[in-house]
C-alpha cells in the first residue's frame, strides 16, 4: 500500500515513554479477539495503541519554555486572546444555508472521535478555574482561563468576565513524568468501539450482563431499550438530571446526539448477540459477547472508511492513497492518535454542528425543535415516548450547517450555559483555540509545510488557501505569519476539492485514519490473523451500512438511499424500505473458529 506523501516525526513522546514508563506486557499470539484496552494489537510493541499511552506528535511540541508554558509570538508577546480571535474573525461568519449532508453525518464524526480520543481536563483542583483566580498562587491547571475582552458583544452585558478553561490532564496524572508535557489518550487509539465497551477490563465487565453475550440495559415506556442508568445517591438526586446513561465513554450524556448514537449501538450489540445466540445455542456467554463485539467494531470500521471518510476528505483523494484497497497489516506502523488530529484538525468539524435539533414524527412534521445547548449533559428527552425514533428521523431529515469558517452562535456563546447564581456560558471555538495551545500545537504555518504546502513567508502568501479578507484580519491579530494558531488557519482554509475540510486538515485527518487502518492487526478485512473473518463474513459485513443499524434498532421503516444525505419528501428524495436492510448473520452459524 502506498504511504501518504509526508514524513511525520512521531517519535519523541513515544521514545521517552518507552524508556521511562512503558509497561511490560505479555501477549497471547493466538488470541482471536482484540483486548479491551488495546494492548497486544501490535505484538512487536504491545502497548502501541493501548489506552493511557501518549498521543503521537507529528512535530515536536511548541511551548515557550520547551515544556509547559503557552507558546508566545515571535516578538515575545502573548498570543492573542482566544475569545478576541473568535470575536474579530469568526463570530459573525454565519451562513444559514442547508448542507448536502445531514446531522447523522455530523454526529458520526463525534461518535468516532469519542472512540479514539479522550483528553479530559485536570479537575484535581476543581471544575471552575474562574472561581480560583483570586487565590494566590493560582494553580497551574487554572492559569489559562480566557479573559472576556472589554468590548465583547455577548458576555459583558450579561456580567461575565471570564470563560472557564482547565488545562488537560498530563502523563503525570498517570504516574509518568515526561517532558515536554505529554498527554495520554484515555480511550484506545484504535477504532474499536471503546466508547461502547470501555477501555479497561473493570469498566467493560461492569457494562456486561454476562448473560447470552448481552450488554446491560434498562427498559422504559413501551419496552424501549436504553443504556443502563447510573445509580445516584439520594443526596445527589435533587441537583442532577433525571437521566444519566452509562456507557463505555463517560461523555455519553454530553448532548442529545451522542446519547442517541450510544443507545443505538447498545441496542445493536444486543440484537446481534440475540441472533448469534439463536443460531448457535451451544455458544457460551463469553463467545457470544466477544464475537458480537467483533462484528459491531467491524461494522463501525466499514461505515467509517466506506461511507463517512469519502464525504469528509474526498473519495478521489482516498482512492489515490490506497484507502480502498484490501488492508494489509503493517506492524511497523504506529496507529496512535496524533495530537495534531485530536486537538487540531478533527476539532474544526465542530463547524458542522447545527444550533437546533429536530424531533420529526412519522408524518414528517417537526413536532419538537430544541436548542442543542439547552440539553447539554441532560439527555432527559431521549427516553420519552417516540422521541428516540423522532430524533433519529430528525437527524436524517435535517441538514448540517453549510461549510463555513465558524461555529454556530449557540456553541460560540452559550455552551454549558448557567443562569444561577449568575450567568455563565462557554465558547467552544475559544476553548478549542486554547486547548491547542495547552497541548503545544505547532503553529499553522508549520503544519502547512508538513503537508507539502509551501510555508508562507508573509501573510499575503496565505492567499492560496485563505480568503483575502480573512488574511487582513489575521494581520491585525498576530505579529507574524508564523504565529497563527493551527486551528485558526485550518478553520479559515477553503475546503479542498471533494472535501469538507481544507488541504492541511485533510492531510492530518487522512494520516491518522490511514495508520489506524493498516496499523490495526484486527482491522475487519485483514486476512491471515488469528480470528480473522472468513471471506463470506467479510462480504456480509460489507452489505451492512448505517441504515441497516438504524433499521435494526428503531421503528423507522424508510430511510434515505444515502443515509448521510437529508431526505426531503417534497423533492422526492429516494428512500429505502427497511425490509431490504435486514441483518443476515448466517455466515456465523456454527462458525468453527469459535471452538
Amino acid at each position: 500500500m502506498p504511504q501518504l506523501k509526508f514524513a511525520p516525526n512521531y517519535t519523541l513522546a513515544y521514545n521517552n515513554y518507552a524508556k521511562l514508563c512503558a509497561p511490560t506486557i505479555s501477549c497471547d499470539v493466538n488470541a482471536k479477539y482484540r483486548s479491551i484496552n488495546g494492548s497486544c494489537n501490535n505484538l512487536k510493541t504491545p502497548w502501541f495503541g493501548a489506552s493511557i499511552t501518549p498521543h503521537l506528535r507529528i512535530l515536536d511540541a511548541y511551548y515557550d519554555d520547551g515544556e509547559y508554558q503557552f507558546r508566545k509570538q515571535t516578538n515575545g508577546n502573548s498570543l492573542p486572546n482566544a475569545r478576541y480571535i473568535q470575536q474579530q474573525v469568526f463570530l459573525y461568519k454565519q451562513f444559514p444555508c442547508p448542507n448536502a449532508h445531514n446531522v447523522l453525518f455530523m454526529e458520526w464524526g463525534q461518535f468516532i472521535a469519542h472512540d479514539t480520543t479522550r483528553l479530559p481536563p485536570d479537575v484535581s483542583v476543581g471544575s471552575n478555574c474562574c472561581d480560583l483566580q483570586k487565590i494566590k498562587p493560582v494553580p497551574p491547571q487554572c492559569q489559562a482561563v480566557i479573559e472576556v475582552p472589554k468590548n465583547d458583544p455577548i458576555y459583558l452585558e450579561r456580567g461575565q468576565t471570564c470563560i472557564n478553561f482547565i488545562r488537560a490532564r498530563t502523563s503525570i496524572s498517570n504516574g509518568c513524568q515526561l517532558k515536554p508535557t505529554t498527554f495520554m489518550v484515555e480511550a484506545t487509539h484504535f477504532i474499536d468501539g471503546s466508547q461502547i465497551y470501555g477501555s479497561n477490563e473493570e469498566h467493560a465487565a461492569d457494562l456486561r450482563s454476562f448473560k447470552d453475550g448481552r450488554l446491560k440495559s434498562d427498559f422504559y415506556v413501551g419496552q424501549q431499550e436504553f443504556c443502563p442508568q447510573r445509580n445516584w445517591t439520594s443526596k445527589q438526586c435533587d441537583t442532577l438530571p433525571l437521566i444519566y446513561f452509562v456507557a463505555g465513554d463517560n461523555r455519553v450524556n454530553q448532548n442529545l446526539g451522542i446519547a442517541l448514537f450510544q443507545n443505538v449501538f447498545l441496542r445493536f450489540h444486543n440484537i446481534v448477540a440475540f441472533h448469534l445466540h439463536r443460531m448457535n445455542s451451544f455458544w457460551c456467554d463469553e463467545d457470544i459477547y466477544h464475537e458480537t463485539r467483533k462484528i459491531v467494531i467491524a461494522i463501525i470500521q466499514y461505515i467509517t472508511y466506506t461511507h463517512y471518510l469519502p464525504i469528509l476528505i474526498g473519495e478521489r483523494f482516498m482512492d489515490s492513497y490506497g484507502f480502498f484497497e484490501q488492508t494489509e497489516y503493517d506492524e511497523t506502523v504506529n496507529s496512535g492518535t496524533t495530537i495534531e488530529h485530536s486537538t487540531g484538525a478533527f476539532r474544526i468539524l465542530h463547524k458542522e454542528i447545527p444550533s437546533v435539533l429536530n424531533f420529526i414524527d412519522k408524518n414528517h412534521l417537526n413536532c419538537r425543535p430544541v436548542l442543542l445547548t439547552d440539553w447539554m449533559n441532560k439527555p432527559d428527552l431521549l427516553p420519552l415516548p417516540n422521541n428516540f425514533n423522532n430524533l433519529l428521523r430528525g437527524f436524517q431529515e435535517t441538514p448540517t450547517r453549510e461549510e463555513q469558517p465558524s461555529y454556530n452562535t449557540l456553541i460560540s456563546n452559550c455552551l454549558f450555559q448557567q443562569t444561577t447564581p449568575k450567568f455563565s456560558g462557554s465558547d467552544l471555538l475559544s476553548v478549542d483555540i486554547q486547548r491547542s495551545r495547552d497541548t503545544g500545537m505547532p503553529p499553522y504555518n508549520k503544519m502547512r509545510s508538513i503537508c507539502g504546502i509551501p510555508e508562507a513567508t508573509e501573510f499575503d502568501d496565505l492567499i492560496d488557501l485563505i480568503a483575502y479578507e480573512d488574511i487582513q484580519k489575521l494581520k491585525n491579530l498576530y505579529c507574524f505569519v508564523d504565529d497563527i494558531d493551527f486551528i485558526v488557519g485550518a478553520l479559515l482554509e477553503m475546503p479542498a476539492e471533494g472535501s469538507k475540510v481544507g488541504l492541511t486538515s485533510r492531510c492530518i485527518i487522512a494520516d491518522n485514519f490511514y495508520r489506524q487502518k493498516i496499523g490495526d492487526r484486527f482491522f475487519y478485512d485483514i486476512l491471515g490473523q488469528p480470528g480473522s473473518f472468513s471471506l463470506e463474513q467479510i462480504h456480509t459485513l460489507k452489505n451492512v451500512n448505517f441504515g441497516s443499524v438504524i433499521c435494526a434498532t428503531s421503528n423507522l421503516r424508510y430511510l434515505p438511499e444515502n443515509i448521510f444525505m437529508p431526505f426531503d419528501r417534497r423533492t422526492n428524495s429516494r428512500q429505502i424500505d427497511c425490509h431490504t436492510l435486514t441483518l443476515n448473520l448466517k455466515a456465523w452459524k456454527d462458525a468453527s473458529y469459535i471452538d
